[in-house]
């Protein structure tokens, strides 16, 4: 999963990936954090990252997120141009980036999708967030219905490339 936010005006990209058990989470492609475990509740998320346990606490407007870690206030701003959140390029689907109500799925299993396709909207304090195709693909499994509350990193949508999507077909 990857997102682009601003802090102080400046963009920065934040891409999250599970490796095993473990999630690494590299800022900028330049500084790497790893995610030893993390619990996510309502508005806050309580991880271990190098092995050093802190607390979050999220809120959120239509234009900025408001995050508390350990203490520390920070606001981010949404990237004019960017919609909503996308996930890894290589990655076979989209998941939340926070804990919140899974609103609307505007798709199907067996859909076609192109890259940048709203695949959910997810509403987190007060907040509509789209999810968005990373990739073209086929619409491969839904693992929520709408109204559901969802968790962060957990695939809600998850897609399989055209080509895997034909071979799985049943023979007429």
């Amino acid at each position: 999963m990857k997102i682009i936010i601003a802090y102080e005006g400046k963009p920065y990209t934040i891409e999250m990936v599970k490796d095993g058990s473990k999630n690494k989470v590299t800022i900028n492609g330049d500084r790497s954090f790893n995610i030893d475990s993390y619990d996510v509740r309502s508005n806050s998320l309580t991880f271990v990252c190098d092995g050093k346990m802190s607390s979050a606490f999220i809120a959120g407007d239509r234009e900025r997120t408001y995050i508390a870690i350990d203490g520390e206030y920070y606001v981010f701003d949404q990237v004019k141009g960017t919609k909503g959140t996308t996930a890894d390029q290589k990655g076979d689907s989209v998941a939340s980036p926070m804990p919140g109500l899974l609103v609307k799925i505007p798709v199907s299993p067996g859909d076609k999708v192109q890259n940048g396709t709203t695949l959910a909207i997810v509403e987190a304090m007060k907040m509509q967030n789209e999810l968005h195709s990373p990739r073209d693909g086929v619409v491969k499994r839904i693992n929520f219905k709408e109204g559901d509350q969802v968790d962060a990193f957990v695939p809600i949508v998850e897609l399989e490339a055209q080509s895997n999507a034909i071979a799985s077909l049943p023979p007429n």
